[in-house]
């Protein structure tokens, strides 16, 4: 039997331990260019920021991406294909991915880390124990910088990993790796499908249209304040911290009951009217609508339609919320009576939904798929990486 040091886990006896250190080329963080916004271009090398990293997931949404000379200026922290990148200060401190090869050329600033193999750790099985909650804990209980958690080169670099055969670790990287891939090719298609919606709807509605008020597309039931008193177990209650970001440490439960019209199953459309303002799906397991929450009903219009034209209009009810200075920004039911909105007239509608509604059950699919997958590799996660599972080494990707 092998012990990792330092998490005392119990490792099998052909799997070895060593240091980051031991098994990397490179561990350093980057630098935030000088001259301001000025060395911002539309094109060229890449910067990378923390808010482009995510467990498991490189979000390209506010890459920045530098002129010449600043790129030249950074040379010295060029990513490389196969980087496991993690971030190392503030809030999103020890979320880690591996870079994308679409995103190379590339530099990162100074919240962002790259870890780079030396041949001795796949990259993958690197980055999914970086990953793990159990690593996690671990890092941060030797993280510095008081209210501002921070992990230092040295520090990355005196952390332990366990060593299965390098076969083994690819094995155990590819497995993980296919559901993340799921996860990512899910997450594409729930990308796409609104965007396809309302390409179909502007394009109806630019050859005939009509516009009717908000509150007629559908009924808009409050919710309920059913945080208070909460028991601690049940169904979730929602409020729109769950709306997004999903469950958490602070996400409440409750045995209430509540009215049917007060509960949220998978497919319904939720709109939070108060504070952020937005539209949304809900996707997971039936849950319970707190307060400033309206759960939408929509009278006699497709679903799809109904968020699309929500979705449309929340720049108005942002504006309006934005001009309450002195109170929380919000909007109050006389807006959605206010409020016009264009839709296509209704045989167009008809036409649309024979296509549009099989994608949106697609979309709904899509997204109980993730969350099942995010699961099962949450699940498997500590067991690949301690060993108390094996995957079949066999035709492992090198």
């Amino acid at each position: 039997m092998t012990v990792l040091p330092g998490l005392n886990l119990e490792l099998p006896r052909s799997w070895s331990a060593a240091t980051l250190a031991e098994v990397t080329s490179k561990i350093g963080s980057g630098a935030t260019p000088r001259g301001g916004s000025a060395v911002y271009v539309a094109s060229g090398p890449a910067l990378i920021r923390s808010q482009n990293v995510y467990d498991h997931e490189f979000k390209t949404e506010g890459l920045a991406f530098l002129g010449p000379d600043a790129a030249t200026a950074l040379r010295g922290v060029t990513v490389e294909s196969g980087d496991v990148l993690i971030n190392i200060t503030g809030d999103s401190i020890l979320r880690t991915a591996m870079v994308p090869d679409a995103v190379l050329p590339a530099r990162v600033n100074q919240h962002v880390a790259i870890v780079r193999s030396n041949g001795k750790v796949c990259p993958g099985f690197l980055q999914k124990w970086l990953s793990l909650p159990l690593m996690k804990d671990y890092m941060l209980g030797h993280s510095s910088g008081g209210t501002r958690k921070a992990i230092t080169k040295g520090h990355l670099q005196s952390f332990p990993i366990p060593l299965p055969p390098i076969e083994e670790q690819r094995a155990i990287a590819a497995t993980l790796g296919a559901l993340d891939d799921k996860i990512e090719s899910n997450r594409r298609a729930i990308a796409l499908i609104p965007q396809l919606v309302r390409a179909r709807v502007d394009a109806s509605i630019s050859q005939a249209g009509d516009r009717i008020a908000v509150a007629e597309l559908a009924r808009f039931v409050n919710g309920g304040a059913y945080t208070k008193g909460a028991t601690g177990t049940g169904r979730m209650v929602i409020r729109i911290a769950e709306l997004n970001s999903g469950p958490g440490g602070s996400t409440v439960y409750n045995d209430i009951d509540v009215p049917d019209e007060k509960v949220a199953r998978a497919g319904d459309i939720l709109m939070s009217w108060s504070g952020s303002l937005a539209v949304y799906r809900w996707f997971r397991d039936e849950a319970i609508v707190n307060q400033h929450i309206f759960k939408v009903i929509p009278t006699g219009y497709p679903a799809w339609l109904v968020f699309d034209r929500l979705d449309a209009v929340m720049p108005i009810f942002r504006g309006v919320a934005a001009d309450k200075a002195t109170t929380m920004g919000h909007i109050q039911r006389g807006h959605l009576e206010s409020t016009n909105v264009e839709i296509p007239v209704g045989p167009e509608i008809e036409q649309l939904n024979e296509m549009l509604s099989p994608l949106w059950g697609r979309l709904l699919s899509a997204e109980r798929e993730v969350v099942r997958l995010t699961e099962l590799r949450n699940a498997l996660l500590p067991e690949l990486l301690s060993g108390r599972m094996r995957v079949p080494t066999e035709g492992a990707a090198a």
